[in-house]
């Protein structure tokens, strides 16, 4: 059974099966008459209607695939991209931020580093007793204090806002806490509990007015025994006051040590004996802390960082720390007792490797249902019933290993609160809890009832508790907020039924849209405006079809590929709604524009066999055949130029004529030897094309039969220069054989007792460069400086000494050389040529520099002159003769006349380095090398002295013996800081760093690279020692960046302000 055929399935029509516009056109002209058919054709009418083609083809009007993506597609930007694009372009929903219901707990905005006063303030408004007594305060207080105003507005906010985190910046700004500073959680809580004590001291309420006391005062007193006696110092029956205990955590590894090492008991001896009154004398005795009262919330401040005196910093703590979930501090007391239970209250975290900077988060427990949660500024996750998010065991759980915060749908539900408090305190009866970064531990007094039953004196809170001007704002803020989450949830469901209308308008048009090639009722539309209407959110305001539309009003077939054919009930649908126009039906075809196309059309066939009938002719007269009959000038250039071009309508050199070239500033022929006038002669026949179908007007094309005079002005005027070009040649020519031997550029051998003169080498190239110009560079280069001119500018005014130092000088093999270069240093040259730039360059003899080579007495001995030993005229052919031998026991030198000034060149390189070494942002190479030394590569290339003019190898660039940077350095950059940056891109502390130029070792962090002599582009390697453990460089960054900061601490704030106390 043979196979079905599907070859010719949805076939298109080939171009053989239809005629081309092309011989449509030529019918038309040919017969003077339009058909149906031609218009068809033309039109492409023709063409089938398709589907599911993967853009949208302009070679069909009946085309309308890509329109619209495909089913389910999407696109980046309009009416067809994603849904949530669409809906991200309303701008923020403010309903993300809305509070599931108010047992979730709110959060408080970052203002920048204020994660340190977030994390107290949630811990003393999770405390509902401190809550109660701050909403319990008279109205008179809040004006007189701003401060507890703004507390107790801040705290009715987070108890009934509808928002998911408050603004905390009224209450920052009215602390004047600078918002971009980061500062110590414990010492805000001091000064800030400090603060409200005063405050709240003028309130009438009397739980209120000593409700800081009531709930964090306890006492203790330092008791010191005589061991002798056995009596207590009458200091030891002081009481003090305190608000939290300071506990040592460096090498103890869990509370219940801590507190151990701070009731311990101290001996005082030796040096540190006591003065017993009774006694009178100084005795040995005892010290230590007894805790006389215990307040109702005990917090334990963790001493995690501790202070490093050699390089005066504070260091942090990491240890793993462990508490338990309930603590018994009845025995702890001076007199035990068993009603001091204490259960775990809250965390107070920090995170982060620095001492001065990192992140504050607060895990705290509600009071009401037992469940812990996580506070970290705006965001506040659920935790559970375990403080770091799953239940413990015996075994360390850090912190930082708790699960990620969960959303605020885990709020806690309206169940029985009592059952799930009952729950969490038996979870945390007797487990312990660990923590790498735990900063604060906070304990809140479990009570007993007269049942003997724990009770936690919870203090419930409603709207009635609060204040009543705080209620009436918090309503009309819950009011706002919800009017404008559900003015947002309109738009978006206006916008998404308006987007869903729209598609729907587009595809049901663009589904009717296709006319197939035999429905005679049909009309044309702009693809332009079609494809906005289809693809933008908001279509164009009425149909615009002028672009379409030729100057006859009706439609021409050029702009068939810019257009759509619709059918008539999909633009009946479309001019409804928009209106616009012109309305351009199947009748409104362009007779004129067609037949002017014709003709058009016609004409281009025509030109291009006629040009290929001219072919062979214009190859003939390039390739030198002379023509019969009359004959024209044309330009070489231009007529190559139109034999290669294809497409008339590409801008070419062609378009400017054929003799546009030839054609001087008088309207004369150019001499043929003129620059640009290469000629050639053509025939009539194909001058006479070239003329006619020349792009350029016929008025502005100057015809030059091959019998025309060239202009006599160009002609002289071309010889003058001609004759001034051949005499340069001749001079040019002329001192290039007088000095053959300069002009080779190759090292002379120097002998001493010979007389040379200098000159600048960089005079001595620009020569060199002006004479070998030749050819039509003969005159292209200008003259080197004046010859004279650049002799007296080697003298300084000062000292009537050379500006400049000779070349070094080359010993090898027996052989004197200098070493050469283009730009700087003097070039010692012969006495013959010295004598011929003289008389070429009209310089006076004895404007010249004398030179000679002279020796020291030894390689020890100085450059001074007097201690020279020159080589005397009569004994010059047997120094020749023992140069070979002098030059192994003793340095030639260059001696002139006059001598260098070593003074002026001396601050003339002064001032020029510190130039050099004043650079801004520029980039050095740095590598890391591993193992015992730098590759040779390495080292020269960090040693190396970039001299100008040279070419230098890029092998070094190219090691593979370490990583490598570039960084970005200036010349007032530190040592120590280019140190950080090596740390920050290789991860080399820099304690370890051993870093090098060539073979020199770089020290003193406090340099400058202007001081090492490190020089944009040097390239630098660095070494590992290893010796010192690796750290975090954001230690040494923010150790670095708040010394200062540190010592200012709250300075300057209203917590440490005395004018809180004042009435």
């Amino acid at each position: 059974m043979s196979r079905p055929n599907t070859r010719n399935k949805s076939k298109r029509p080939r171009a053989d099966e239809c005629d081309s516009p092309s011989s449509v056109f030529k019918k038309i002209h040919s017969t003077g008459a339009i058909t149906k058919g031609d218009i068809k054709q033309l039109y492409m009418v023709w063409k089938p209607v398709c589907h599911g083609c993967h853009g949208n083809t302009k070679d069909s009007p009946n085309c309308f695939c890509g329109l619209v993506p495909a089913a389910n597609g999407v696109r980046k930007s309009g009416l067809w991209q994603r849904t949530n694009e669409i809906v991200r372009a309303l701008g923020p929903n403010p309903s993300t931020d809305l509070r599931d219901s108010t047992e979730t707990p709110a959060g408080l905005t970052n203002l920048g580093a204020t994660c340190y006063a977030n994390s107290i303030l949630q811990c003393l408004y999770m405390n509902t007793s401190f809550r109660s007594g701050i909403f319990s305060l008279e109205p008179d207080i809040f004006k007189m204090h701003p401060v507890l105003d703004q507390l107790a507005r801040l705290f009715a906010q987070l108890h009934s806002s509808k928002m998911a985190f408050i603004d905390s910046a009224p209450f920052i700004k009215t602390l004047e806490l600078d918002n971009g500073v980061q500062q110590d959680s414990h010492e805000f809580l001091t000064l800030f509990l400090s603060l409200l004590e005063g405050s709240l001291s003028h309130s009438k309420v009397p739980g209120a007015r000593t409700i800081v006391q009531h709930l964090f005062r306890g006492s203790v007193s330092h008791v010191t025994r005589c061991s002798s006696c056995g009596r207590d110092s009458e200091a030891s029956s002081k009481m003090e006051d305190f608000y939290e205990l300071e506990l040592n955590i460096k090498g103890l590894n869990n509370l219940e040590q801590s507190l151990k090492d701070y009731l311990s008991t101290e001996a005082l001896d030796g040096e540190n004996q006591y003065f017993c009154e009774s006694c009178q004398k100084r005795v040995d005795a005892t010290r230590c802390i007894k805790l006389r009262s215990l307040p109702p919330v005990v917090n334990f401040q963790l001493k995690r960082y501790v202070f490093l005196p050699k390089t005066t910093t504070k260091k942090k703590i990491s240890s793993s720390f462990s508490f338990p979930g309930q603590l018994d501090m009845g025995k702890r007391l001076s007199n035990p007792s068993s009603s001091y239970m204490y259960d775990l209250a809250a965390i107070l975290i920090h995170k982060g490797s620095a001492a001065n900077s990192g992140h504050y988060v607060a895990h705290i427990k509600d009071e009401s249902t037992g469940h812990w949660w996580e506070f970290d500024d705006e965001h506040v996750s659920k935790l559970g019933l375990h403080p770091f998010g799953e239940k413990p065991g015996k075994s360390s759980n850090k912190a930082d290993q708790k699960p990620q915060g969960s959303s605020t749908a885990d709020s806690v539900t309206n169940g029985d609160s009592s059952s799930c408090h009952d729950a969490a305190m038996a979870s945390t009866m007797e487990e312990m809890f660990s923590s790498t970064d735990a900063y604060m531990l906070m304990y809140k007094r479990i009570s007993k009832d007269e049942n003997g039953a724990e009770n936690n004196n919870i203090v419930e809170i409603n709207n009635n508790s609060l204040p009543h001007h705080f209620v009436d704002e918090i309503d009309v803020l819950n009011t706002s907020y919800v009017k404008e989450c559900e003015e947002y949830e309109s738009k978006k469901n206006s916008q998404l039924a308006f987007i869903t209308e729209r598609r729907q308008e587009v595809k049901s048009v663009l589904t009717e849209a296709p006319a197939s090639p035999d429905d005679d009722s049909y009309f044309w539309i702009s693809t332009d405006w079609l494809r906005q209407w289809a693809d933008n959110v908001i279509p164009p305001s009425s149909i615009d079809n002028n672009p379409i539309q030729c100057e006859h009003g009706k439609v021409p077939a050029s702009k068939v590929t810019s257009m759509k054919r619709i059918s008539a009930g999909a633009w009946h649908k479309l001019f409804s709604k928009y209106g616009g126009g012109p309305t351009l039906s199947s009748d409104d075809f362009c007779m004129e524009c067609l037949k002017d196309g014709a003709k058009n059309s016609v004409s281009a066939d025509v030109y291009r066999d006629r040009k290929a009938s001219l072919k062979n002719i214009a190859e003939a007269a390039l390739a030198g055949s002379s023509p019969d009959g009359l004959s024209y000038f044309v330009s070489r250039p231009w007529l190559m130029q139109w034999l290669r071009r294809k497409n008339v309508d590409i801008p070419s050199d062609a378009d400017s004529g054929p003799t546009a070239a030839l054609t001087c500033t008088h309207g004369n022929l150019l001499p043929e030897h003129a620059s640009g006038a290469k000629r050639v002669s053509v025939p009539e026949d194909l001058w006479l094309f070239l003329y006619e179908t020349s792009r350029m007007k016929t008025d502005d094309i100057v015809t030059f039969p091959s019998d025309s005079q060239p202009c006599g002005i160009c002609s002289q005027q071309l010889s003058v220069v001609a004759s001034v070009e051949d005499n340069l040649r001749a001079v040019k020519l002329k001192q290039r054989q007088s000095h053959e031997k300069l002009i080779s550029g190759k090292s002379f051998a120097l002998h001493p007792g010979q007389k040379y003169y200098i000159v600048p080498s960089s005079w001595l190239s620009e020569w060199k460069a002006y004479i070998t110009a030749t050819g039509k560079n003969v005159s292209s280069l200008p003259e080197p400086q004046c010859l004279e001119a650049t002799m007296n500018s080697l003298i300084c005014e000062k000292h009537s000494r050379l500006l400049q130092r000779p070349l070094d000088l080359v010993c090898k093999r027996g052989a004197i050389t200098q070493k050469a270069s283009n730009t700087d240093g003097l070039t010692m040259i012969s006495e013959s040529d010295w004598i011929l730039f003289s008389e070429e360059w009209n310089v006076p003899h004895g404007k010249g520099i004398c030179a000679e080579i002279v020796f020291k007495k030894c390689s020890q001995d100085s450059l001074k002159s007097s201690e020279a030993m020159p080589i005397l005229v009569g004994d010059q052919d047997q120094s020749l003769n023992d140069v070979s031998s002098d030059l192994g026991a003793r340095e030639p030198y260059v001696r002139t006349d006059p001598e260098v000034c070593e003074e002026c060149i001396g601050e003339k390189e002064s001032c020029a380095l510190v130039e050099k070494l004043n650079y801004q942002n520029e980039d050095i190479q740095v590598y890391l090398v591993r193992g015992k030394e730098a590759p040779k590569s390495i080292r020269e290339a960090s040693a190396a002295v970039p001299v100008p003019d040279r070419r230098t190898s890029k092998r070094s660039r190219r090691a593979t013996s370490g990583n490598s940077i570039s960084l970005k350095v200036s010349g007032s950059t530190t040592v120590y800081q280019l140190k950080l940056m090596i740390w920050e891109s290789l991860g080399i502390v820099k304690e370890n760093q051993k870093l090098h130029k060539g073979s020199v070792e770089i020290e003193g962090d406090f340099a400058t690279l202007a001081d090492k002599g490190i020089f944009p582009g040097d390239v630098l390697w660095v070494k590992d020692s290893e010796i010192y453990e690796n750290r975090d460089i954001a230690d040494e960054i923010s150790e670095q960046k708040v010394d200062v900061q540190t010592e200012e601490g709250f300075r300057g704030t209203l917590l440490t302000s005395s004018e809180h106390a004042v009435d």
